[in-house]
């Protein structure tokens, strides 16, 4: 489901937030035998996640939990911006305005379940996955057709590229090259 001002919010937007448990994994927790936390993330929602920074977006992780591997695949994705353990993760996203500058309407937000609401509410563009809550899906701007950990980070990345008229800049790269073919 896209709202009738999804794109007109998208083309105001320079920084995406995102949730982790439930958006950039499928939901689920795994332990080792020492107690060390498993996460699986999925590696096309890494790469859409890597056209939006390619495209000039500053990108964040804001968790209630605090997870080694969160820090890990943020690592990887040359993500800076990591705020984990917030209880209250609109205190990350005060502290993440107030240290890039940011207004509300040039931020969006990638959640999932009850406790994303109040940052939802307070972006210009409210993004949930597919498998969120009743209540994330209902405020939301846009709903993703895929779930969680499953492509929804991906299309959703996407989606916003082409609506900010940004796609066809990550397209040039995969494109031909004259003499070659």
């Amino acid at each position: 489901m896209i709202s009738n001002d999804a794109a007109e919010r998208a083309a105001r937007i320079t920084a995406v937030i995102f949730d982790v448990d439930g958006v950039l994994t499928d939901g689920g927790i795994m332990l080792d035998s020492s107690g060390g936390e498993i996460k699986r993330f999925n590696v096309q929602d890494g790469t859409g996640m890597k056209y939006l920074i390619r495209a000039g977006y500053r990108l964040a992780i804001v968790s209630g939990r605090d997870s080694h591997a969160t820090i890990a695949r943020a690592r990887e994705l040359d993500i800076d911006d990591v705020y984990q353990g917030y209880k209250d993760k609109m205190d990350a996203y005060e502290e993440l305005k107030r240290l890039h500058g940011l207004s509300d309407v040039e931020i969006a937000f990638v959640g999932d379940d009850l406790p994303d609401i109040p940052i939802m509410r307070a972006s210009g563009l409210a993004v949930a996955v597919k498998n969120a809550r009743p209540e994330v899906k209902g405020i939301a701007h846009y709903v993703t057709e895929l779930e969680g950990g499953a492509g929804a980070v991906r299309e959703f990345s996407e989606w916003l590229l082409r609506a900010a008229g940004k796609w066809d800049a990550i397209m040039e790269r995969y494109r031909p090259r004259k003499g070659s073919g």
